[in-house]
């Protein structure tokens, strides 16, 4: 069964809570007899009920109670007043004219267009309020929205400062490179890529930092045998002696030299570019 707007606007308006008691009473049969119109009913509650969900019960003041009571009281006919009975000849002489008033219906709304527009009007206005309600509950006290209800958080994505790295190739003679050395001066670490051959057999490469800031060239520690090596050997050095220095690579005993010097001259070196 297709439902029109005022059937809909009903079905809304219960679930608001805003019709008027025979409006209520009318919409409650409907859904016990109609199962199509019940599911209508369903729908808005889906709809609507996260809106519902948002609102406490409050308990009124009973002073609220006490003043609807006077306000009724005070409005109430005066059932002691009695208008007095007209005779039948005036009766005769105003019904002519209430029927020429009566005529002309071109101005007259229709009652159930006027209450069409009503019903609209009241759920549209309650429509409205919800929703001024959400979106202030939502920007001030996101806590008391259910979790996928609540604003999601900007992610701002910051811009790393770039790690500055240089690099140094290590040759003989402005031969081919048999090493190439990156350092990376924000975590003071360097790494190692070879190049060139292996060691002989039984022997290892070691790499050395010479500058005039030490008596002797520094051990930065033996190679790897893998195509990369990387180690944070840098950590005591300042940029200035890190820029400065001459990266030389010696061969030496199997695990590096056992006296923490250089037994070899070395056979690749070169600066940080």
């Amino acid at each position: 069964m297709s439902y029109d707007d005022d059937h809909i606007a009903m079905a809304a308006e219960y679930v608001l809570g805003t019709l008027e008691e025979d409006e209520r009473a009318q919409v409650e049969t409907m859904i016990a007899v109609d199962p199509e119109f019940k599911t209508l009913v369903e729908i808005w509650e889906r709809h609507l009920g996260e809106l519902h969900a948002m609102v406490n019960a409050v308990e009124p003041p009973e002073e609220v109670w006490t003043k609807i009571r006077t306000a009724i009281t005070a409005i109430a006919p005066d059932t002691s007043m009695r208008l007095p009975e007209l005779s039948t000849p005036q009766i005769a002489a105003v019904a002519p004219v209430v029927h020429d008033i009566s005529a002309d219906t071109s101005n007259v709304v229709a009652f159930t267009g006027a209450r069409r527009w009503k019903r609209m009007t009241g759920l549209m206005t309650a429509l409205a309020a919800c929703l001024a309600a959400f979106i202030a509950v939502q920007a001030f006290k996101p806590d008391m929205l259910p979790e996928r209800m609540r604003p999601k958080g900007k992610v701002e994505v910051a811009q790393a400062p770039q790690q500055a790295q240089f690099v140094a190739v290590l040759q003989r003679d402005g031969g081919s490179p048999a090493f190439v050395m990156t350092i990376d001066t924000a975590t003071k670490s360097y790494t190692v890529r070879k190049a060139g051959g292996d060691a002989p057999h039984g022997h290892s490469y070691e790499l050395w930092m010479v500058s005039d800031r030490f008596p002797q060239p520094r051990s930065l520690g033996v190679i790897g045998s893998t195509d990369f090596t990387t180690r944070p050997a840098l950590a005591s050095m300042d940029n200035a002696t890190i820029h400065s220095a001459i990266y030389a690579v010696t061969i030496e005993k199997e695990g590096g030299s056992p006296s923490g010097s250089p037994t070899t001259a070395p056979i690749f070196a070169g600066k940080l570019l």
